[in-house]
């Protein structure tokens, strides 16, 4: 995996969680907020934490943010900072600006100044649930943009038996697939009614045949998703 510099302004809740998973997965990551307290919380969390204003121009030039991979804007719940921070990181250039957003107003304004990788991470988690509820196969879901998702499905009880060569789920289905998950006997079992576990089998051969309740782990658009659980069972 590609390790990459990212800087999050605004550590709000959600800020500080993406920041950890960042730094969790060996990205070089500096966080940036003006409340003293919780850059003192997450400077263990990260690269480097520095507290500063980010609607001042210098203040965000002195962090070299124009040299990083991603810059993610995350203060979404103050539409002053938002708006300000977001100009003057277009105008300090910046390349990759990904903004929060939480209104439609956000969505126009911060599209006004040509920033166009927005998100709303609330949005996004409440149509993961609403979809599971709708599937009953589908066992999770991340959508990763507009157009695309990656999610977890259980496969149709004619895909038993069959390999992954004769599925041809990306010729036949548009989905990539990344990877399959199946359940078997946990060993630490002291009873036979005790929880199965679940364990992911990397990067799937052609030869590998699929089982009675396998999960499959797929990339696709959203479109292919939907059409694969409303028409192959």
């Amino acid at each position: 995996m590609k390790k990459n510099r990212i800087a999050v302004i605004g550590l709000g809740d959600f800020g500080k969680q993406l920041v950890k998973l960042l730094f969790i997965e060996g990205h070089e990551v500096i966080a940036i907020d003006k409340n003293e307290e919780v850059i003192h919380e997450v400077k263990d969390d990260c690269t480097n934490a520095v507290c500063l204003d980010s609607t001042e121009e210098s203040a965000l030039k002195s962090q070299g943010l124009e040299e990083m991979d991603f810059v993610i804007l995350a203060v979404a719940d103050d539409f002053e900072t938002l708006i300000i921070t977001a100009d003057v990181l277009k105008r300090i250039g910046v390349r990759e600006i990904i903004a929060r957003y939480q209104t439609e107003l956000h969505v126009r304004i911060l599209k006004m100044l040509g920033i166009t990788n927005i998100f709303n991470p609330e949005e996004r988690a409440a149509k993961n649930m609403a979809e599971q509820f709708g599937y009953s196969n589908i066992k999770g879901n991340m959508i990763v943009s507009d157009e695309y998702r990656i999610a977890e499905i259980v496969v149709p009880d004619f895909f038993a038996g069959k390999t992954v060569g004769e599925v041809s789920l990306k010729e036949n289905y548009n989905l990539h697939l990344i990877t399959v998950k199946r359940f078997r006997a946990n060993p630490k079992a002291k009873r036979a009614n005790d929880d199965m576990i679940q364990e992911v089998l990397g990067i799937p051969s052609k030869t590998l045949a699929f089982r009675s309740k396998d999960v499959i782990s797929v990339f696709a658009k959203h479109e292919d998703v939907e059409y694969f659980l409303d028409n192959v069972r």
